[in-house]
Formats: structure tokens, C-alpha cells, sequence
């Protein structure tokens, strides 16, 4: 299928308003290890009393995240999952730099970008992908004001590891920005065959965002090398326009003089501590409960997954 034309969005690293490059943020005192990911690791919660409490998050990205936060202090950026809120949850052990978003910009740049457009394109699923320029233009001013407060959580030096599919302008956004820190990006969903992703009106500039991070990681080797062979043909192309050159090789793209990594590091939960909790008398009482409830079959088959049409 091809793309169907799409004149140019705006510049994923200009200024929306004046079309000017973005200020350069000087270093300051910050944290060392910085998270930046579409959602805050806590969901609010208001008790019967009016009062507030925040609890940890149940998705998997905290899950996966959170023996790298407690071995490392630093600071967490994401939205609170709430429209309009200006909360700032005091989190011990995180510093949280929260960024609100209007009911609008959920609509368009979570709802609909996000999930409308790159899910299904990333998956290859029956849904369609949806393309809008509204979407792309809130997606592209979302993801400068995650940068923005990336740069300003950031110590000097410090390392930034941004997250996912929502996040994908971050990394050249942040970088000049902040051209001291260093740049990590993780793919958390697969990232599709070079013929899926060229159907994306906003192909490059989404390359070229990705390629702004020093390391890039993806769960699969394919998906690797399908970002390798784009990075070459699409950020490539730049060059007519007078921009930097682009070179890749096995696992590295060239990107004018700076060198970015690209590999593949399949994530997962942290087996050990949940073997050890396993054995533990509670759960194992627990565990013997449950299948005494269900009339004690041979064989109990247990799942815990959300009702989506890319997992069943």
C-alpha cells in the first residue's frame, strides 16, 4: 500500500509558534538518572474522605522499570494519566516532574496518534492506521514539552532513558537541548518491516527523532535491523537538504560525528525476586486456596491480560 501524500508537518524540533530553534537549556543540578515516559509510575487515588493517595502503578512498563529506580535515585517524567492536572506527587526515593495534558491533547496525541495511528502500524494488526495532521501536530508539541521537562530534571551528564512508542520525537528534541546528557531510547511494542512503516506520512521525522538517542533498543533483532535499513534509506535522504549524513553498519548508525547504537534487549520482569516471593508461605497458602476454590484440578492455566485486540 502506498503512503498517501501528506504535505510536510511541522519541524519536530523548531519552535511551534516561531519556527525557531529551541533554546539550549544550560546544565544545572539534577538528577543522574532521569525516566521519561508517557505515564507517571503512580496512579492517583481519592479515598471515601476526599483525601489523595498515590499508589504504584500496575502497567508493565513500571513493572520492568522499577528494580533499575530502586538501585538508581533519580527522577520520573510522564503525565498522571488525569486531563488538566497539575499534580506533583511526592514520590520517596523519585523525583516526579509531571506533564499535564488538556482533554485535547489526550484525544489527539494519546488516543490518537499514539494509539490510533502507530499501534496498529507497528503491529500489523486488522485495525487500520489512522492519519491525521491534527494528531501529528499535538503529538509533535506533546512530545517537545516530555523533552522540556526532561532537560530540566536532568543533572549534568546525567543519563535519560526515554520509553516507547508515544515518545519517539524525545530523543532529538532533548538532545539540543541538553547536548551533555546522555540519550537512551527503549521500543517497548515491535517496530515494523520496512514496508509497514514508509506507509507513515511522518516516517522521517520520526527516524530522524529516534536517532537523536546514543543507544536505541528493541525487543527483537529484526526490529533492529528494520530500524537500521530506515535509518540509511530515510534519514539518508537528508543529506540532498543539506543536513547531516547518515551512515549505517552493523549495529551502529553513523550520524555526522556522533555515533548511535542500535541492538536489540528483550525486557522483561524481574524473574528472581518473583521466584523468591513465590516460595514464600503466604503465597504458596494463597496458591493452595485457589485451586482447593476451583475443585482442585490437575491443571490451573492463569492469565491477567487486558481485553485489546493485538493480545487476544
Amino acid at each position: 500500500m502506498a503512503p498517501r501524500p501528506v504535505e510536510s508537518g511541522p519541524d519536530p524540533v523548531a519552535d511551534t509558534a516561531s519556527g525557531e530553534r529551541p533554546h539550549r537549556t544550560a546544565p544545572h543540578d539534577g538528577a543522574e538518572f532521569v525516566v521519561v515516559a508517557n505515564r507517571l509510575p503512580v496512579d492517583k487515588e481519592v479515598l471515601p474522605d476526599g483525601t489523595v493517595n498515590w499508589k504504584r502503578s500496575p502497567g508493565g512498563l513500571v513493572t520492568a522499570l522499577e528494580p533499575i529506580l530502586r538501585a538508581n535515585t533519580g527522577a520520573w517524567v510522564g503525565w498522571s494519566g488525569i486531563p488538566d492536572s497539575d499534580d506533583n506527587p511526592d514520590i520517596e526515593g523519585i523525583d516526579i516532574h509531571a506533564v499535564p495534558l488538556s482533554a485535547q491533547e489526550i484525544a489527539e496525541y494519546y488516543e490518537g496518534f499514539s494509539n490510533a495511528t502507530l499501534w496498529p502500524l507497528y503491529h500489523d494488526v486488522i485495525v487500520k492506521p489512522e492519519y491525521h495532521r491534527e494528531w501529528w501536530n499535538t503529538y509533535v508539541e506533546v512530545n517537545r514539552r516530555f523533552a522540556e521537562a526532561a532537560s530540566k530534571a536532568a543533572g549534568e551528564g546525567a543519563i535519560v532513558w526515554v520509553q516507547d512508542y508515544q515518545l519517539q520525537l524525545v530523543p532529538k528534541m532533548l538532545r539540543m537541548l541538553r547536548p551533555d546528557v546522555k540519550i537512551g531510547f527503549f521500543l517497548h511494542i515491535p517496530f515494523p518491516p520496512v514496508e509497514l512503516f514508509m506507509q507513515m506520512p511522518w516516517r522521517t521525522e520520526i527516524v530522524e527523532g529516534l536517532l537523536g538517542a546514543d543507544l536505541i533498543g528493541f525487543h527483537l533483532p529484526g526490529g533492529a535491523q528494520n530500524f537500521l535499513y530506515l535509518a540509511r534509506r530515510l534519514a539518508g535522504q537528508a543529506t540532498s537538504k543539506g543536513t547531516v549524513g547518515v551512515r549505517s553498519r552493523f549495529g551502529v548508525v553513523q550520524v555526522g560525528f556522533r555515533t548511535v547504537r542500535v541492538g536489540a534487549f528483550p525486557i522483561s520482569i524481574d524473574s528472581g525476586a518473583l521466584a523468591a516471593l513465590a516460595k514464600t508461605k503466604r503465597i504458596r497458602d494463597r496458591a493452595a486456596e485457589i485451586r482447593r476454590e476451583l475443585g482442585n484440578p490437575k491443571t490451573i492455566m492463569l492469565g491477567v491480560d487486558r481485553l485489546d485486540y493485538t493480545k487476544g
